[in-house]
């Protein structure tokens, strides 16, 4: 598949797209390129000094209406999702886009090794959280032309692979979460439901993964942002596929 597409300007302008795990990394880089193309982002994260710094960048460069959600993902519960709702339907005229990018790798373990509270965490950041906040803010996107909601895998999520313990199984719970509300929400509305693997990229949950690895060989995750641009536009209305890998 060709993603080397050009897009207009401001082809996003107006819409209203939640980037969990916005502080850093790939969700950094994609607030900043979602921006760029007159989105308005909604920025969340755990650090608000990061968030601060993020909505700041924005508004200096962009002329776009960011805001910020600060909460953790692991302490979150169906009536903290319902009151992230509250809000954003009070400040919004409703919701484009749902990008669960937020991730916890925990630990690299064997099973036997691994302990429940990592365990618990991980899967509340990568897998509940997506299924609360997919749950709770689906329902805004009902005036939306072209609906989006992206969770991000990982290679890890088609096959299990040894010491990779709770977040590989995350993953590929979340890749069958998509494939559950593709088959629930694609008939009955405009929603489009994608799964997308970034692949190799450099972040600091890669270098945690990957010690060795030398950090100057992989991409840059602004280098992600057409793939993005790609899901949100009409062209993939044209795709049946809905899992995408990064196409360099």
């Amino acid at each position: 598949m060709d993603f080397d597409f050009t897009f207009e300007e401001n082809f996003l302008s107006e819409k209203n797209i939640l980037v969990t795990g916005s502080s850093k990394g790939i969700g950094r880089e994609l607030s900043i390129g979602l921006s760029e193309f007159g989105a308005n982002v909604i920025l969340h994260g755990r650090n608000e000094d990061a968030l601060d710094q993020l909505y700041d960048e924005i508004i200096e460069k962009y002329n776009t209406n960011p805001m910020i959600i600060k909460c953790d993902l692991n302490e979150l519960n169906e009536e903290k999702s319902q009151e992230i709702a509250a809000l954003i339907e009070e400040n919004t005229t409703g919701l484009d886009g749902i990008i669960n990018n937020a991730a916890e790798i925990g630990k690299m373990s064997s099973i036997a090794d691994y302990d429940l509270k990592t365990w618990q965490k991980v899967l509340n950041v990568n897998l509940t959280s997506a299924y609360l906040l997919t749950k709770n803010l689906a329902p805004l996107m009902r005036a939306s032309m072209n609906p989006r909601i992206i969770f991000t895998s990982s290679g890890v999520a088609k096959k299990g692979r040894a010491y990779w313990g709770a977040y590989s199984i995350s993953k590929a719970a979340v890749k069958s979460l998509a494939e559950i509300l593709q088959e629930e929400l694609e008939p009955i509305s405009n929603i489009k439901v994608f799964n997308f693997d970034p692949g190799a990229t450099r972040t600091s949950m890669r270098a945690f993964a990957y010690p060795a690895e030398n950090p100057k060989d992989l991409k840059d995750a602004s280098s992600l942002l057409n793939h993005y641009l790609w899901m949100f536009s009409e062209k993939s209305n044209e795709e049946d596929t809905r899992y995408i890998e990064f196409n360099s």
